[in-house]
Order: structure tokens, then C-alpha cells, then sequence
């Protein structure tokens, strides 16, 4: 359902990348969440998921589709969970 591979990214103007390298899959019907401490790059790579970043490097596919070819439609497949109070607008 998810792959990413070699993910990396590493924000506009900054030296270190952000996410490193990761690599995981998540099957249908598995449960998934991030865990790890501050700055491992949890929510990062939730935004790279849900395209609110992009320039990032590796592969990454939704549904057998890569990420960059899913159109508005892709919402519709997605439900992700956010530290709150941060609310995206651009989500809806």
C-alpha cells in the first residue's frame, strides 16, 4: 500500500538532512505510526506523504502509484494524524 525507498530530505538552506535514508513498507490493513524523538524526522516525512514537501530524493508509492502521479484524488485514499495544534489548510 505505502513503499519508500532511500527517502532523503533535507530542508531549503540546511546542512543536515532531515530524513536520512529511510526505507519501509506498509501493507493493507496495517496499522502504522512514528515513533522516535525530537528531530528524527517523524514529521517530515508525514509531509513529504501527504505533499506538503517536496524536493525529496528516493522512491515512494501510494497504492502502486508513485507519488508524484496522484492527482486531488489522492486526499481521498489518505488519513493522517498531526501533532496538534497544527491544522494544514492546504489538506482540504
Amino acid at each position: 500500500m505505502i513503499a519508500i525507498k532511500n527517502l532523503m530530505y533535507t530542508y531549503p538552506g540546511g546542512d543536515t538532512p532531515a530524513v536520512h535514508n529511510l526505507t519501509f513498507s506498509i501493507a493493507p490493513g496495517e496499522g502504522f505510526g512514528f515513533l522516535g524523538p525530537s528531530g528524527a524526522g517523524k514529521s517530515t516525512t508525514q509531509k513529504i506523504l501527504t505533499r506538503l514537501l517536496d524536493g525529496y530524493e528516493g522512491s515512494i508509492t501510494v497504492l502502486g502509484k508513485p507519488l508524484q502521479e496522484w492527482d486531488q484524488k489522492y486526499y481521498n485514499y489518505i488519513g493522517v494524524g498531526f501533532e496538534l495544534p497544527n491544522h494544514y489548510l492546504k489538506l482540504r
